[in-house]
């Protein structure tokens, strides 16, 4: 947490129950429909809008009030002027991703992480002001740490690509990761199934482990009118992001006048108990884009 009197700094996992689409609108590739992706990295992503929206609207279903609301998430462009316009006391960063779910031979599927996506999570942790004790950790390409003695025998399958089980645990990063989790079971699940692998070994698999499903739109006839392929994250994928609530630039409403009040009404109000299950991204008729959300001050509260 950083100084009380002008910011307060919170973690906001997200673990997707359904698949999951944050996409990006047309492309020009194979994919029609991609989910959006980091332009250095090609990590999957969440933008900021989106989860900030996402957020605004559950504020609203909760009956909060519309100066709060203003005063939290800022005014809504279309419905004031430009001097009228105010800027949101919280801020929120986009989403990156902290454990992917891939296919494996011998226990359905685990969870893959690598140490770039640590080294990021602990970066991002301490510029808040909020304790990590993550190790630092390296793995060379086709090999891989994993946390549980005897669950995995060596070498590990994933999808189509064969990893041999280094001796050095990672039950430290997988304690770290599960106490985030927004599922408690998801998280002991973790706590076996976490594997640790390189860089380059985790691109590719965010890059072609992701759910590629064509779609058609019918007519009244219910014939094809259209045919289009769209990317999802699949269900289990976690993610994580960071809330900064500031002090409120319009003076604020109600009980919400500091930084600590805007969280205090982020905590009670849109996560009475920690958690709270929202839908992001596109496809909500569809059942696609539900998420157990998290928030907590990096630890487990």
């Amino acid at each position: 947490m950083s100084d009380a009197t002008d910011r307060e700094t919170r973690v906001i996992t997200l673990l997707a129950e359904t698949f999951l689409h944050p996409g990006t609108g047309q492309s020009t590739g194979v994919v029609d429909l991609p989910v959006q992706r980091e332009v250095h990295t090609g990590f999957p992503m969440i933008q900021s809008t989106g989860l900030k929206g996402s957020l605004r609207d559950l504020a609203g279903q909760r009956g909060i009030g519309p100066d709060i609301i203003r005063t939290i998430f800022g005014t809504e462009v279309e419905t004031a002027g430009a001097d009228k316009t105010v800027a949101g006391a919280l801020t929120l960063t986009d989403a990156r991703i902290l454990a992917f779910p891939v296919r494996s031979l011998q226990h359905v599927f685990v969870w893959i992480t690598c140490p770039m996506v640590l080294t990021r999570l602990k970066r991002d942790l301490a510029l808040a002001g909020i304790p990590c004790s993550i190790p630092d950790k390296k793995v060379t390409k086709e090999k891989c740490k994993v946390a549980k003695d005897g669950f995995f025998d060596s070498p590990l399958v994933l999808e189509e690509i064969s990893l041999e089980i280094e001796e050095e645990r990672i039950n430290g990063i997988a304690d770290e990761i599960a106490k985030r989790c927004p599922n408690d079971q998801v998280g002991e699940a973790i706590k076996e199934r976490l594997v640790l692998i390189s860089d380059e070994d985790f691109k590719h698999f965010v890059t072609y482990a992701t759910q590629v499903s064509a779609r058609i739109q019918l007519t009244e006839e219910k014939t094809s009118n259209n045919l289009w392929y769209e990317e999802t994250l699949p269900p289990e994928t976690l993610m994580y992001a960071l809330a900064l609530a500031n002090n409120p630039r319009n003076g604020g409403a109600g009980s919400v006048k500091t930084a600590a009040g805007v969280m205090e009404k982020i905590k009670t109000d849109l996560f009475p108990n920690g958690k709270i299950y929202i839908q992001i991204g596109g496809n909500e008729t569809v059942g696609q884009g539900w998420c157990s959300v998290k928030i907590s001050n990096g630890g487990t509260q």
